[in-house]
């Protein structure tokens, strides 16, 4: 019973990781959209 406990929650943990870093990318590609092309909303500075 413990052990099916510990593989439950590990598969959680795993899932959560994975949904954490799909959501990362997903803000990165919108942010590029945004600050990129003739329509880009704001345009980041280089310093």
């Amino acid at each position: 019973m413990l052990k099916k406990l510990a593989l439950a929650a590990a598969a959680v943990g795993a899932l959560a990781l994975v949904r954490k870093r799909s959501a990362g990318q997903a803000e990165a590609d919108l942010w590029h959209e945004a600050t990129r092309g003739p329509d880009a909303v704001s345009t980041p500075t280089d310093r």
